[in-house]
């Protein structure tokens, strides 16, 4: 079974070390939710196997191959795509021409699976509203090479019917390869995930099954941010 296997990882922000002991996998076909509360090193976590962040120790491994001294334009290549809580599409153009960027199939087959984009499709990134951008991002992930996906934060922000149609979204990449997803509305985590991977201030304090969360010392202890309502999903905490 083909997977990506973080090992004992390190990292810093400037001075200030974030990351101290991140050891988890992710196996092909699955989505692991990376959960806890803000400032625990999750968006730094998938930085750090996107090479946006240098990592200070540990070790990194894609489908058997050592990522550790590869640029970020090289993890893309071998199969890494990181989606931004932002979305990270490029404001400046058109729906049609940020999913010509890195297409690796016929733009128009994204309307299959995202259908909400054609009447938007030559409408200019900028003129889109939080969920359509979203929206546009997950539609480049699915026509691009990648087959793992590192998405930060999809809900952050938005309504609850637009989480319920980012949940869907999500199910659909999982179809074409694996996720790994930092979100703080346990709801859609609980919706589209087979994993949890609770980090804490830069350490991974428990993991399991999805359907064990609730049951677990970590959601009885609050360490799964009850300060952020996340319970209510209407909440974009």
């Amino acid at each position: 079974m083909s997977s990506l296997v973080i090992s004992h990882m390190g990292a810093n922000l400037g001075e200030r070390p974030i990351l101290h002991d991140i050891d988890f996998a992710v196996n092909s076909g699955e989505v692991v939710a990376l959960l806890g509360r803000n400032g625990m090193g999750k968006t730094t976590t998938l930085k750090t196997v996107m090479g946006v962040v240098a990592m200070t120790r540990g070790e990194i491994v894609l489908e058997g191959r050592r990522l550790n001294r590869m640029t970020t334009h090289q993890r893309r290549r071998a199969g890494l795509m990181y989606v931004p809580e932002d979305g990270g599409v490029f404001q400046t153009l058109t729906v049609e021409e940020n999913l010509r960027v890195g297409a690796a199939r016929p733009v128009k087959g994204v309307l299959g699976p995202f259908p909400e984009l054609e009447p938007l499709w030559h409408r200019t990134a900028a003129l889109l509203s939080g969920g359509e951008r979203k929206i546009l991002a997950f539609g480049r992930a699915w026509l691009s090479d990648a087959r793992w996906f590192l998405i930060d934060e999809p809900s952050l922000g938005l309504a609850p019917a637009v989480i319920k149609r980012l949940t869907e979204a999500i199910k659909t990449l999982k179809d074409k390869g694996s996720v790994l997803l930092v979100e703080q509305n346990v709801r859609l985590a609980e919706a589209v995930s087979d994993r949890y991977v609770l980090i804490v201030l830069g350490r991974v304090a428990a993991s399991g099954a999805m359907s064990d969360l609730r049951q677990s010392a970590a959601y009885a202890e609050g360490l799964v941010n009850l300060a952020g309502g996340i319970y209510d999903t209407q909440s974009s905490s």
